[in-house]
């Protein structure tokens, strides 16, 4: 059965580092020390859907922002169950907690070849595109 938690458990970190190993590190060649960053702390709340307890196919980090601005980062889905609708299904969630946590917008530094994804999910542009951890990526916002 379909769950997605948010949590700052050391479990839900793992799951959602593992999965940001495989698909960022593995997969898309960025370096581990690039991908894991100083906002990865144990206090961070990560969202993470499992299509099991022992499979989770798809994450995203909360990095809240000033004036009610919450960011979504990292965010991925493992190879095998991608263009099945769970990263969708879970910026849907990651922003209705938000919401409910009185966020008012949701932003995106999404890379070029995620930009589809993100206006299919009611993302605008707002700037860029720009070099960050070296991918082109764009700023993309949505109220929430």
């Amino acid at each position: 059965m379909m769950q997605i938690i948010f949590s700052a458990t050391p479990a839900n970190r793992a799951a959602a580092y593992a999965l940001r190993q495989a698909v960022f590190v593995e997969e898309r060649g960025i370096a581990a020390d690039v991908e894991f960053d100083s906002k990865d702390t144990d206090q961070r709340d990560y969202a993470v859907l499992y299509l099991r307890p022992d499979l989770p196919v798809a994450t995203l980090r909360l990095e809240p922002q000033v004036a009610a601005v919450m960011r979504f980062g990292r965010v991925c889905t493992r190879q095998a169950y991608r263009g099945q609708g769970w990263g969708q299904q879970l910026l849907t969630a990651a922003e209705l907690w938000a919401a409910q946590h009185g966020f008012t917008q949701g932003e995106i530094h999404g890379e070029l070849t995620a930009q589809t994804f993100y206006e299919r999910c009611g993302y605008h542009v707002t700037a860029g595109p720009y070099h960050e951890d070296g991918a082109p990526v764009v700023v993309m916002h949505k109220q929430l």
